[in-house]
């Protein structure tokens, strides 16, 4: 099984299916998500039965029979009788109540989020599919996994999906060929079957395996502390400041135009009672908005994608501030720029190339990174206290002169490195 196997990766391709396998792909993504929501409804239901349920017969039935309806895939099928639609993957229903369970743990787990929701209609549509094997498959593990079971490769340009068939695919010609040519056992677990507003469709593959699928980068013995601000997107403690490429606001001007045209389609479309789905042109329009959105994120992941990958590539040992980015943009008059940065992905990502490469990332606490001198460490308060927007101040002890950021770099690097000798992790630097 997946969970058995060491390594495990994600691998993101660009499909093109046919008209009819779009179609499949929409009903699909509709039994999943007509299945979330009888869920929440359901268990709403029985939520409130629980409670009288000890005092009427007729609740103590009702919730009786929800229990047994919907207690398995077969139950709900038996209940619901267009889930047997030839057409409609098996999996889509099942992956469709482990979201439901997923989302409780969550909310289990995490204070901040809420309860599972109803889930509203959309213009993109999603499923989940699980790839499985034969007896006869599972019984010879030495046989590579990427070319069996009912999802498989058959090309590097084409895989098979249960009832979709046959779908061209396109994607990083380098890490399709390295998938492809690996002698050692690897295999498909879940596939997510995407159709996003632009109308794009894309795959999104588990891959799990006992051997690594990165290679870790040369030693280079040294570390680095990162600080990221609103004056530039990160400076870290080598004096390095990139700055903040700010691709939303440049793409500002562009989607403002847009977003007038359409908002003018959508008043005449009311005014002469035409539905949204059946006026072309709003619906052109809308995907051309969603286009730019689309952009304007692809080009925020990709710099963040490039800057993480140069930081891990050139440092052994990674240290940056655990920001709570999401009490950060309530304050709205900076929500706006901090939200364009994209902290948090860039958090992720480092974390997540620092550990398929061999390298050790630190997320440290941001108390007092910027109040502390990294000289003699005394931290301002009071009147000493550093206001925002100060770039350069001088420490009041020793009266060392320091650049905000820089300074804050350093001592992010200074209490990582503490982190890791408290912890016992050996530390080897040049």
């Amino acid at each position: 099984t997946m969970k058995q196997l060491t390594y495990h990766i994600g691998l993101c391709v660009r499909a093109y299916p046919s008209n009819r396998q779009k179609k499949s792909i929409r009903k699909n993504a509709g039994v999943n998500r007509f299945v979330y929501n009888r869920l929440v409804a359901v268990n709403k239901e029985m939520y409130e039965l629980e409670k009288t349920a000890p005092y009427s017969q007729t609740d103590r039935d009702r919730l009786t029979y929800l229990k047994s309806a919907y207690g398995t895939t077969t139950d709900m099928r038996n209940v619901i009788p267009f889930l047997n639609d030839p057409d409609i993957d098996n999996y889509s229903i099942a992956n469709a109540k482990r979201d439901y369970q997923k989302a409780w743990n969550q909310y289990r787990k995490v204070s901040m989020t809420c309860v599972p929701a109803f889930k509203k209609r959309s213009n993109s549509y999603t499923y989940g599919t699980n790839c499985t094997y034969t007896s006869e498959q599972k019984s010879n593990p030495v046989t590579n996994g990427l070319f069996k079971g009912c999802v498989r490769f058959l090309d590097k340009n084409h895989v098979h999906l249960p009832i979709l068939g046959r779908i061209r695919i396109k994607g990083s010609k380098k890490c399709i060929a390295a998938l492809l040519e690996r002698t050692d056992f690897t295999r498909i677990g879940t596939v997510r079957i995407t159709i996003d507003e632009c109308g794009n469709c894309f795959l999104s593959i588990a891959l799990a395996s006992d051997t690594p699928f990165h290679i870790p980068y040369p030693k280079t013995g040294k570390a680095v502390g990162m600080d990221m601000n609103l004056n530039n997107f990160l400076t870290d403690s080598d004096g390095t400041v990139i700055d903040t490429p700010k691709y939303l606001k440049k793409s500002e001007k562009k989607l403002k135009k847009a977003q007038r045209k359409l908002s003018r389609m959508y008043e005449s479309a009311k005014k002469n009672g035409r539905k949204l789905k059946d006026s072309r042109n709003y619906q052109k329009q809308r995907q051309k908005l969603a286009e730019i959105h689309k952009h304007v994120a692809n080009q925020r992941k990709d710099f963040i994608r490039r800057i993480a990958d140069r930081e891990v590539k050139n440092h052994d040992f990674l240290f940056a501030e655990d920001l709570k980015v999401r009490n950060l943009i309530k304050n709205h008059r900076v929500a706006k720029a901090i939200a364009d940065s994209g902290w948090r992905m860039f958090l992720t990502q480092l974390k997540w190339c620092a550990t398929k490469h061999g390298r050790i990332c630190v997320l440290v606490n941001p108390k007092n990174t910027t109040q502390t001198c990294s000289s003699c460490g005394y931290v301002c308060t009071g009147d000493d206290h550093i206001a925002l927007g100060v770039e350069e101040w001088t420490c009041p002890e020793c009266g060392t002169h320091h650049i905000r950021d820089l300074n804050a770099a350093i001592n992010i690097k200074n209490t990582g490195l503490l982190y890791l000798k408290e912890s016992g992790i050996p530390i080897s630097l040049n």
